[in-house]
């Protein structure tokens, strides 16, 4: 029986909300270019030492901000 892999999770696109993972405070921003091999450039919004910065990462360094449900 052949398996079929599973497709890659789609990564972040242009004005999603992202925070950087492995950090010690809270860092947020918004991506606001995708660029090539799977790096972004996100400008930081919440961070003492990042904020209004733009700065270029990679996928492994951050994750989508989960959208708070409406209750």
């Amino acid at each position: 029986m052949r398996t079929v892999p599973t497709p890659p999770r789609p990564g972040p696109r242009a004005g999603d909300v992202v925070v950087l993972r492995e950090s010690v405070e809270c860092v947020e921003g918004e991506v606001i270019a995708v660029l090539a091999e799977g790096r972004y450039k996100v400008k930081w919004t919440i961070g003492l030492g990042c904020r209004d910065r733009v700065t270029s990462v990679t996928a492994d360094e951050i994750r989508k901000k989960p959208s708070r449900g409406i209750s």
